[in-house]
């Protein structure tokens, strides 16, 4: 009885101080997980790999209807470089078993390598032909902005990661 007693003499925590709790620790929660999310994400290392329309300090000297030109030409390209890119890591495959194989074949892996030279410079020759037949585009005016940009571009050098996501880049032009 006595435990009865001491239950009835106990006020009952007011329903909007629980609400206000829950609500609190949710808050809480959501804070906690925006700044546990920025820091995971800017103690990662980036991205490796090609990012579409990047060429560069000729890309971000670009303008931005000239950039998004650039990555649609770009995008139009795509089964070429899905193709390509498929054969990057057949070619990566390839040389792991190169590299792992007994006797060891050196002129294999130098073949191995070679190959993915070989399309990796394509990749650059494509990067450039568009980036060029978009500067064949522009009246002169534009090539003259054009020019003072990439001169502005190369005074400040290459972008620091934390630059390039301030800037909405991300690596992208």
């Amino acid at each position: 009885m006595a435990g009865t007693e001491k239950a009835a003499a106990t006020p009952r925590t007011p329903v909007w101080v629980r609400v206000a709790l829950v609500a609190s620790l949710a808050l809480n929660l959501l804070v906690l997980g925006i700044v546990g999310g920025a820091v995971l994400k800017r103690d990662m290392p980036p991205r490796a790999g090609f990012v579409p329309g990047d060429y560069g300090p000729y890309s971000r000297a670009l303008s931005e209807p000239d950039r998004e030109a650039l990555r649609a030409a770009y995008r139009a390209e795509a089964p070429r470089l899905r193709e390509n890119r498929e054969a990057v890591r057949q070619s990566f495959r390839d040389l792991q078993a190169a590299l792992r194989a007994a006797p060891y074949d050196h002129a294999r892996v130098v073949a191995v390598v070679e190959a993915q030279q070989a399309r990796v410079q394509d990749h650059a020759a494509l990067m450039r032909g568009l980036t060029l037949d978009r500067v064949a585009a522009m009246s002169p005016e534009e090539r003259a902005a054009f020019a003072d940009r990439l001169e502005r571009v190369l005074r400040r050098g290459p972008p620091r990661e934390r630059d390039r996501d301030r800037e909405g880049h991300g690596g992208r032009p």
